[in-house]
């Protein structure tokens, strides 16, 4: 199994059901250090997507998943890293039962973008599924345009 962190879509069970059926949800986790970010323009959101990048002072709140090979496969091809969308790399997250390394999705693409609301109302969903903290919520919820 391997240890994935969710920040941005992939939060939302909903969507992860249908893109890696049978994935565990360990539950919410901190990446401290980082900031949330949304980039890139997506043809299938309509808008930026989210992306992580280092900060020294900030933090980003999501989802760990247990992940089976197949599943990172289908995460692989949903994200782009074939084309160079997406690189994975493995960070330290703050989970329930402590320090989780973790695989996570970076995206290649630095040009700022907002996103849509359709894509924000899944992170929200997602956010909302594993009670992460209201003022982080609050801050997902503002970030529409």
């Amino acid at each position: 199994m391997t240890h994935y962190f969710a920040y941005g879509s992939n939060m939302d069970p909903k969507q992860m059901v249908s893109r890696c059926p049978g994935a565990l949800a360990i539950g919410r986790a901190r990446l401290p250090n980082y900031e949330l970010a949304f980039v890139w323009d997506s043809p299938g959101w309509g808008g930026g997507v989210a992306t992580v990048i280092p900060s020294s002072s900030l933090e980003v709140w999501g989802v760990l998943w247990d992940l089976t090979d197949e599943h990172v496969e289908a995460l692989d091809r949903y994200e782009g890293v074939a084309v160079g969308a997406y690189v994975k790399e493995r960070v330290d997250v703050e989970a329930e039962s402590g320090l989780v390394n973790a695989l996570i999705y970076v995206a290649t693409d630095d040009r700022e973008k907002v996103p849509s609301q359709r894509y924000l109302d899944v992170l929200l969903r997602g956010a909302g599924a594993f009670s992460l903290p209201a003022d982080y919520v609050e801050k997902l919820r503002s970030s529409g345009g």
